[in-house]
């Protein structure tokens, strides 16, 4: 089995346990990543460190490094937007990079996912065919818009639309169909690892705790020139 089939039989066994097991959003203490770790966290994790161990030295938001005696390494995020699955909003996902080789995100929530390797990038779902449209690419996908007024204002005073979904992998992965995507927090290498490698040729702006991507160079220009206002 493939590196990517290996991830996507995984993701599948997370969206089995999100309808079957029981307690799932039960908090289990502080992970790695600083974040609180509920029940789905941890299965998610232990159904990816149980999947993709021969493949490499797993770093993991939950557990932190594992060290499996390979020499690559597997960036894991086993549930993107915690918050949301825990609240009911069909906006979380899991977030797999095989350092330099593969990237795969996965929308748990309704099946979509993002996928790179040696053969190119796709986007298709677990399920069904994905949901596809003429993209009007003039909304800008702003995580962590709640701590930044500044910039919301900013935004406003353009009159430049923008959402707030709650996961970052997600929105850089469905970025490539968005104006831009914005983020400004604490940058951490398990939400962004996999999705920069699947948009790597979008263009990307990084300082300190900001993250700025767009399909298009004029559009990051554009957004970018707003926010240092």
């Amino acid at each position: 089995m493939s590196f990517i089939d290996a991830t996507l039989c995984a993701s599948l066994k997370i969206i089995r346990a999100l309808h079957e097991e029981e307690n799932i959003f039960e908090e289990k203490g502080i992970g790695f990543g600083g974040d609180r770790s509920l029940k789905i966290d941890l299965l998610a994790e232990e159904f990816f460190i149980k999947a993709l161990s021969h493949y490499g030295n797993i770093f993991s938001e939950e557990r932190g490094f594992i060290d499996n005696g390979k020499n690559k390494k597997i960036i894991i995020d086993p549930i993107d937007g915690s918050y949301n699955v825990s609240n009911h909003i069909p906006y979380f996902g899991c977030s797999v990079y095989l350092e330099n080789e593969a990237a795969v995100v996965v929308n748990l929530s309704n099946g979509d996912y993002f996928v790179k390797d040696k053969n190119g990038k796709r986007f298709e779902n677990l399920f069904r065919k994905p949901f596809q449209s003429n993209y009007r690419h003039d909304v800008i996908l702003f995580e962590k818009a709640y701590k930044n007024p500044d910039i919301v204002a900013k935004l406003n005073k353009h009159n430049l639309k923008f959402r707030a979904p709650g996961a970052l992998s997600l929105s850089l992965c469905y970025g490539e169909f968005s104006k831009a995507v914005i983020y400004k927090g604490e940058i951490r290498e398990f939400d962004i690892a996999a999705a920069r490698f699947y948009n790597s040729e979008c263009f990307w702006y990084f300082e300190n705790d900001l993250i700025l991507m767009a399909p298009k160079k004029k559009d990051l220009e554009e957004v970018l020139s707003i926010i240092k206002e």
